[in-house]
Formats: structure tokens, sequence, C-alpha cells
């Protein structure tokens, strides 16, 4: 009677007798190495590219099984500036603002008074328009992402003061009236001085 010899790897113990365990056949050994690769596909790994920007119905990404890495940032769609030493309109009625980030579209621009370092805001508010941009590159012909603007402000102003009886009264006094207003520009007090922020916001649209 023949005897078969198999080779132990381990052995368990049932009671007082030693079971020896065989060894996996190759075929064995390949099935649980594709079951490790299969579970270790499913473990999420530190994603290793840069997380895109924000999108109106935003979008739950290509690789479910990938997690965002410790310290990542999402890029910046946004420069709020505010320093009262650059953001203060010249007797000109401009100033430059710098942004803390390009476009590379011309962004959406709000600007807000603000109180000065010193001393209190004017009793009319102030008023802003972007009078112009600056790209990266302004001569000869701008181009380039946009990485500031050229701001205008006016400050609103009362009416002019005239006497209720003159215009009442006399036919005179009705012309003075029109005169007066006419060509009146209630937005048209100067704005030196006023100190403001401005905050650009990158376009949904671009």
């Amino acid at each position: 009677m023949g005897v078969t010899v198999v080779p132990a790897y381990a052995a368990i113990r049932q009671g007082s007798a030693a079971i020896p365990l065989s060894a996996p056949s190759p075929g064995d050994l390949g099935a649980v190495r594709d079951q490790i690769a299969a579970l270790a596909r499913t473990i999420p790994v530190p994603a290793d590219d840069v997380p895109m920007p924000e999108t109106v119905s935003g979008a739950p990404g290509i690789e479910g099984v990938k997690v965002s890495g410790a310290g990542h940032r999402h890029p910046r769609l946004t420069s709020t500036t505010g320093n009262p030493a650059t953001h203060i309109i010249a007797s000109t009625g401009l100033a430059t603002v710098v942004f803390t980030q390009s476009f590379d579209a011309f962004p959406g621009v709000v600007f807000t008074e603000v109180p000065p370092p010193t001393g209190t805001m004017p009793g009319q508010p102030a008023y802003f328009r972007v009078e112009s941009w600056i790209r990266e590159t302004m001569s000869p012909t701008p181009s380039g992402k946009y990485v500031g603007c050229v701001v205008r402000s006016w400050r609103g102003r009362n009416l002019p003061v005239m006497g209720v009886l003159t215009g009442i009264v006399s036919l005179v006094g009705v012309n003075s009236i029109i005169t007066a207003l006419t060509g009146f520009d209630p937005f048209g007090a100067p704005a030196t001085g006023t100190t403001f922020t401005c905050t650009a916001v990158k376009r949904s649209d671009a």
C-alpha cells in the first residue's frame, strides 16, 4: 500500500492530534492574489491632482476611491482687497486696484465704500464704476489675463438751495430754478479721499 507525502507548511492541533495543513496549489494562490488586489482597489488613496474650481451645479468626481490629501487647497475664485493706503480715490476721481489673483476673463466687480482710517463717513454715498481694465500686457494692445482695474468714483450731492418765494412769485424766479436744475448732476460731487473695498469674482459664464 503506497503512502503519499504532502509537504506541510503548518499544522493545527485538534485534541491530542496534529493535523497538517497542505501547501496551496498554484491556482489557489492566483485566486487569493486576485481577491487581495480587488480588495486593495476599494481602499481610498490620496488623490495627487489639484482640486478643480467650483462649478454651478457641482460634480461628484471621476475617481470614487480617491480622497483629498491633508493640506489640499482649492483654487481661489475671488479677490477681495481694501488697503486704505491704495484703495482711496485721488483728486482725479480715480484709483488703481490690483487683484490678488488673475482672471482669464474680466471678473464681476463690486466696490463698497468703507469708513476712512480717521474721521467719519460723508453724509452722501459714493458711486463707483470700472473705468478700465489692467491686463498682463497693456501695450501695444491690452491682452492676457485681467490683473486689476482703474475705478472711478463720484459722490451724491444735494439739489441747489433756492428761495421758495422766488420760484413761486415771479416768472424770473421760475426761470432761475429751471436754469439751476438744467444739467445739474446729483451724483457729480467729487469723491476725493473716499476709501473702499474691491471684490472681484470669477464669472460663472467664463
